[in-house]
């Protein structure tokens, strides 16, 4: 699975940024992610696909470092 992340956090089923991953929209495909993000946010708002489970685990590192 995969989300998109952005400046201000990951990509949110309402089309706005969410800060929490357990929140993100997640999508089955990368090709998907990349057609969703470029229909719902602005050409200026830079973003990457990440993998969903690589970002849970950086996630929970960065958390247990407080």
């Amino acid at each position: 699975m995969y989300v998109v992340k952005m400046r201000g956090g990951y990509l949110c089923a309402n089309g706005g940024p969410t800060k929490h991953l357990k929140f993100s929209t997640k999508f089955d495909t990368k090709r998907k992610a990349k057609e969703v993000a470029q229909k719902w946010l602005r050409s200026d708002i830079k973003y990457k696909v990440v993998d969903f489970e690589n970002e849970y685990m950086l996630s929970e590192i960065e958390r247990k470092r407080g």
